[in-house]
Parts: C-alpha cells; structure tokens; sequence
C-alpha cells in the first residue's frame, strides 16, 4: 500500500507520491483497518475480506490530510464495493489498565510529539528496530518511519524473557500495547492524559501448546515476573480482569466484485 498522505512505515515507503495511491494485491480488510482505524480482529465480515486480492490506484488531491483521505478511502468502499456497515459496542472479557496502590513509576516523555505531527501509522518490524546499549528495542537512528517525536512501541525475546521499549504514546496506546501481550483487551481507565516512554521486562506466560519443545542442551531457565507483576512492579500501573467495552464494526454488504472504473 504506497502513496497518499499515510505517514510511513511498513505499508508506506519513504518516497512515496503524496497525490497517488497504488495499492497492489491488497486484501479489503486491510482497507478497512486503514479507512476505520481499528485492527482486524475488531472488524466483522464475511471470510473473503482476508482473501481476496484487489487493485486499488487513485488521485489525491493536494494538501489532503490524513483524516480526509480516510474518509476518501470509506467513500471509495461505499461506492464501489457498496459497501454498508454498522458499530456495534460490546462488553467481553479484558483487563482495566489502573494506577498501582504505590502510584506511577513512568516518566512523561521528554520528546513528545508536536501538535499536528503525524503519528507513524504501523508498529516497527525487521531492520527499523535496533537494540539499545540496555539491550531494549529502539528506533534505528535516521529511520523514516518514527521522526523524532513519533510513537513506537516494540519487543524482543532475550533468551526467554521479553524485552519492551513504548516511546511516544498516550494511555490509550499504551493499553493497547499491553493488550497484544496480554493476549486480551485492555481499556485505559488511569485517567492519565500525558505522553509516556517506559522499558517492560518480563516473562510470557504461555500454555504448554503454545510453549517451544524443552532442550536440555540449549533451553535457559530465565527468571523473570509475569506481565501482570512486571506492568506494577515496573511501571506502577496495574492489569485488573474486568469486562471491557470493545466497539466492533460489523459489515452488513459489500460486494466481492467492485463496480468497473
């Protein structure tokens, strides 16, 4: 997906034409997820959303911003894939990102981002991300990607135990990020409006399915808290299981086959 107003990142390449996007073999889903900002596991459909492969290349006016090309793009579906669609808001089981009994432990970010600067529009993967002299994931200096200022968040695996560097973001990213490795939905509840950099360490809890085969001869038994004990300990905040709201958006048409140019 390269083109347009998109910040970029792993589906916007550095020199790409602001007034031209030319998406290739891209899935709907994908379109969606840009179009609506939510991911794909909130987006409801039928299978062929992830499978079916489109073609999509079309002008940009100048000076677009990034919110009017998303509604250029929900546009583009309802026009031509006629596409109908609703919200829905349910409660399913999560945990409620709190502050700790013995109060926070992060630090307000030094490097905020400016107001109006865009934010980068995708996590880092592959040569982005370097290791810093703490042995925490960081930014690769002169990356495109994240400017100064901008939102990142990644982890690695260091001998079994995870790593985690969050620059840049606010609460509500920040239980985001938490929830991908909590595996569950997290709802900011901290009231906190700040922007946040922190380091996490921490063991995954994985079920004996999910675990790598045990070798004797290389596996290292790394000590380390659990997520849960490691967001208090650590970043003084707390992951308490609770029902959360999760807005989902339910597609109710859209067609397999799109109207011709």
């Amino acid at each position: 997906m390269n083109g347009g107003p998109m910040p970029p990142g792993p589906f916007n390449i550095g020199n790409h034409d602001p007034g031209r996007i030319t998406w290739t073999n891209v899935r709907l889903i994908r379109v969606l997820m840009l179009a609506y900002d939510l991911p794909g596991d909130r987006i409801s459909g039928p299978g062929w959303l992830d499978t079916e492969m489109y073609d999509i290349m079309a002008t940009v006016p100048k000076n677009t911003t990034l919110a009017d090309f998303k509604l250029m793009v929900r546009n583009l579906l309802a026009e031509r894939f006629k596409l109908t669609l609703h919200r829905e808001t349910r409660e399913v089981p999560g945990y409620a990102l709190e502050i700790a009994k013995n109060g926070l432990k992060i630090e307000e970010s030094k490097n905020p981002p400016e107001p109006g600067d865009a934010r980068s529009d995708g996590k880092p993967a592959g040569s982005p991300t370097i290791v810093d002299e703490s042995g925490f994931p960081a930014p690769r200096p002169g990356n495109s990607m994240f400017p100064p200022g901008a939102g990142f968040s990644a982890t690695i695996n260091a001998n079994g135990i995870y790593r985690a560097t969050v620059l840049n973001e606010p609460m509500p990213e920040i239980a985001k990020f938490l929830g991908t490795a909590a595996g569950m939905p997290v709802e900011d509840r901290t009231g906190l409006a700040g922007i946040y950099d922190f380091h996490l360490e921490y063991k995954p809890s994985l079920p004996a399915s999910a675990a790598p085969p045990a070798d004797p001869a290389t596996d290292i038994a790394a000590p380390g808290p659990d997520l849960l004990d490691a967001v208090q300990a650590q970043l003084g905040l707390k992951l308490v299981r609770e029902k959360v709201s999760r807005e989902t958006l339910i597609i109710d048409h859209a067609d397999k086959i799109p109207t011709e140019n």
